[in-house]
């Protein structure tokens, strides 16, 4: 990695060495996830709390040691990393004032740009924004963090519906995994953050815990312009909920502390959500405003909303149904119905999750709907681009601790082999894989191009294909499991040969 990271730009070699390294750790850590998932499938053995927190601390030591080795010797997507570089450079100069310009995409969003608040200071005032290691470091350390703390949410949620071991096993498969540690180590995006609230909010939502639930899902909404693609999920969920407590307190007429019960403290607790929700988004933009120069509503709008109708591409390198279609990087037309587009997609959306979740009305199933909603968004709706993958795939580890249903395991594999291979193509293709002085991207000898175009483009179009194959299948057990109750779960097996067997085995495993 030391060699590689001092690599110039146009060192295709050393760019596909790096490209099928992470494939092949893909794969491997893949084989190793159902190796362990076999082993553990049905065993229900508890593990003291001291080896529980031992195993737990290795586990995201190792993730944090892989992201802190990959962080330092490759920095990432330049034009995303010099969003973070520019805020550091703006608080040093002018504090708080004048930081956001009504532009979304040339600033962090809110909640993550009071992350940097902390690491900018810290790295202007120790002099680390002075030398480009350090600030890549101070740039880093937070998602690194963010990572860790995702890989814990997946551990919390599989130990609470499943079992420590498989928790273990799958927060290891996060911490490892380059699907889990591209967004941060490699390419440098805030989606990391929205990632973090919303495996947060995916256990609340496991739990019943509906003001908790909501809150992150709003602030998964104010860390990337993907994360507002879960909000026809959390909507759906929760008036669901607030409406099945109000008829429950009509027919049941609790009295006194009976009100906090499970079948009717949603007609509390998810005002409070909302209520909350937009106290939070308000008072961060009453916080902006000074800098902003708007009122807060419209800085709310413009993190939210209006990333939905004005995204500038069909795709950007993005596993998309667009990239199939020779649409890469193509732009819109002026008369494109964005705002009509956006509210059919919405609708869409809603009524799948409606469909779905009223005929089980199963938590585990919200899950994984949100899940789907994000994969259908990345593949379908417009404005996609080479990292949105992630989001979708992280909250797909989530639901298969909840679900437990080996077919979701083959949509991870195949959507997430794809990403690995889509995503680091992209920065090879740019010539980012390497840590050398960004000014070298401007001088005459720079021959990369950030959008994979040509004969390069073969591998954006072919990894789509997969990644909308996944969909489709996808599709399949959304409905299967979210309206008949089927599934296929994995039973114990031993070895690598006994793992894969019962894996691919086309019968329907598990108790």
């Amino acid at each position: 990695m030391a060699y590689f990271s001092q690599n110039g730009i146009t060192s295709a070699a050393s760019d596909a060495v790096i490209v099928l390294f992470l494939a092949l750790l893909t794969i491997a850590a893949f084989v190793a996830l159902v190796v362990f998932l076999c082993k553990y499938a049905e065993n229900s053995v508890s593990v003291t709390i001291k080896h529980r927190a031992v195993a737990l601390a290795a586990i995201l030591g190792a993730g944090f040691a892989v992201r802190l080795i990959f962080g330092l010797c490759i920095r990432g997507y330049r034009e995303d990393y010099k969003l973070f570089t520019d805020m550091f450079a703006h608080l040093a100069s002018n504090g708080l004032d004048g930081y956001y310009n009504g532009n979304y995409s040339e600033t962090l969003y809110p909640t993550v740009y009071f992350v940097y608040l902390i690491f900018g200071g810290l790295s202007n005032v120790t002099g680390l924004s002075d030398f480009a290691l350090g600030a890549q470091f101070m740039v880093k350390f937070p998602m690194i963090i963010a990572d860790l703390l995702t890989a814990f949410a997946v551990y919390l949620i599989a130990n609470r519906y499943f079992n420590t071991r498989i928790a273990l096993t799958l927060a290891a498969f996060v911490c490892v995994c380059p699907i889990f540690f591209i967004g941060s180590a490699l390419w440098t995006s805030q989606i990391v953050f929205a990632i973090m609230f919303a495996c947060f909010a995916c256990y609340f939502t496991a739990k019943k815990s509906y003001a908790p639930a909501i809150l992150f899902y709003t602030l998964a909404a104010f860390s990337s312009k993907e994360g507002i693609y879960l909000f026809p999920v959390a909507a759906t969920y929760s008036v669901f909920h607030l409406v099945r407590a109000i008829i429950n307190i009509k027919r049941n007429k609790p009295q006194g502390r009976e009100i906090l019960s499970s079948d009717c403290r949603a007609v509390i607790s998810v005002p409070i959500g909302f209520v909350g929700s937009i106290a939070i988004a308000y008072l961060i933009g009453l916080f902006m405003t000074a800098s902003y120069s708007c009122n807060p509503f419209v800085y709310i709008y413009e993190f939210t909303l209006a990333p939905l109708v004005k995204w500038s591409h069909f795709t950007y390198n993005g596993l998309s149904v667009y990239a199939i279609f020779n649409q890469n990087g193509e732009v819109p037309g002026a008369r494109f119905p964005s705002g009509v587009f956006a509210g059919i997609f919405a609708a869409i959306i809603v009524a799948v999750v409606c469909v779905v979740y009223f005929s089980k009305r199963n938590r585990a199933t919200m899950v994984m709907l949100a899940a789907y909603s994000l994969f259908t968004m990345q593949i379908y709706y417009p404005g996609s681009n080479g990292v949105g993958m992630l989001f979708s795939l992280a909250v797909l580890v989530a639901a298969y601790a909840l679900v437990k249903d080996k077919r979701l395991l083959y949509v991870l594999f195949v959507a997430g082999l794809a990403f690995v291979i889509n995503s680091s193509s992209v920065l090879a293709n740019a010539g980012y894989l390497n840590n050398i002085a960004d000014y070298n991207f401007a001088s005459d000898s720079y021959v990369g191009s950030t959008l994979m175009s040509g004969a390069v483009g073969a591998v954006g179009i072919t990894c789509s294909v997969f990644a909308v194959l996944a969909h489709l299948y996808f599709t399949v057990i959304a409905v299967s499991v979210g309206m008949t109750g089927q599934k296929k779960m994995l039973s114990e097996a031993v070895g690598i040969g006994g793992a894969l067997g019962e894996f691919f085995s086309p019968k329907r495993g598990g108790k």
